[in-house]
C-alpha cells in the first residue's frame, strides 16, 4: 500500500521517468505518478525564440510581480461606472493560468487532486518559467487543491520571494541528479 502520491512532471517522459525512478528509490513508500506536460509554444520562447510582444494600450500598464499587474499612475476616469465585475482590477499574486488545451489543463488538475505533492522539473528556472511553461502547468493544476508545488532544478535564478508568489512551495537545485535529498525532504519520515 502507497503512502504517499507524488505527481512527477517534466517536458519529456524520459525524464520525468528517470524523476520518479530518483524519488521511488530515496522513498520507497511514495507512489509515483510520472506525465509528460507539452505546453504549446512554450518550448519556443523559452529557448530563445522570438519574443512575446507586450500589448501598448494605457489599460495594460503597469508593474509586473510575478504574474500580477499593478496599475501605476493616474486613472484617466474613476467612478461608480468603473466597480464591479466588468473592472476588476490587478490579480492577486498566484499561479499564472494554463495554456494548455482544456482536456489536457483538466486531466492534470484531476491527477494533482489525487497527489499529496506535485513535482516539476526544469533545467533551469528563470522569470520566463514562471510565467510559461511546466512549472506554470504544475502549479495552476494543483492550486484548486491546495497540493504544494515543488520545483526541482539544474540551476534557478529566481527569488524565493517570485516563485512563492507564483504558487511554489519549493525550488530545489540539484547536482548529478541528487533527487533523493528532495525526496527525503518533501516525504514523511514514515514514507521513507
Amino acid at each position: 500500500m502507497r503512502l504517499v502520491h507524488v505527481l512527477l512532471l517534466a517536458e519529456t517522459l524520459p525524464d520525468a521517468e528517470r524523476l520518479a525512478s530518483a524519488w521511488h528509490a530515496a522513498a520507497p513508500h511514495a507512489g509515483t505518478d510520472a506525465r509528460e506536460v507539452r505546453v504549446p509554444g512554450a518550448g519556443a520562447a523559452h529557448a530563445g525564440g522570438p519574443p512575446v510582444p507586450a500589448p501598448d494600450d494605457a489599460a495594460s500598464r503597469g508593474v509586473l510581480l510575478a504574474g500580477p499587474a499593478i496599475p501605476v499612475g493616474r486613472p484617466a476616469a474613476v467612478g461608480p461606472q468603473d466597480a464591479g465585475p466588468a473592472h476588476p482590477g490587478p490579480t492577486a499574486p498566484g499561479p499564472a493560468s494554463s495554456a494548455l488545451p482544456r482536456a489536457e489543463g483538466a486531466a492534470l488538475t484531476e491527477a494533482a487532486a489525487r497527489a499529496d505533492v506535485v513535482v516539476a522539473y526544469v533545467t533551469l528556472l528563470d522569470g520566463e518559467g514562471l510565467h510559461r511553461g511546466i512549472v506554470v502547468e504544475a502549479a495552476a493544476a494543483a492550486a484548486p487543491h491546495a497540493v504544494p508545488v515543488v520545483v526541482v532544478t539544474e540551476r534557478s535564478e529566481v527569488s524565493r520571494r517570485e516563485w512563492s508568489t507564483a504558487g511554489l512551495s519549493g525550488v530545489h537545485e540539484v547536482a548529478d541528479g541528487d533527487v533523493a535529498r528532495v525526496a527525503r525532504t518533501w516525504s514523511p519520515g514514515w514514507a521513507r
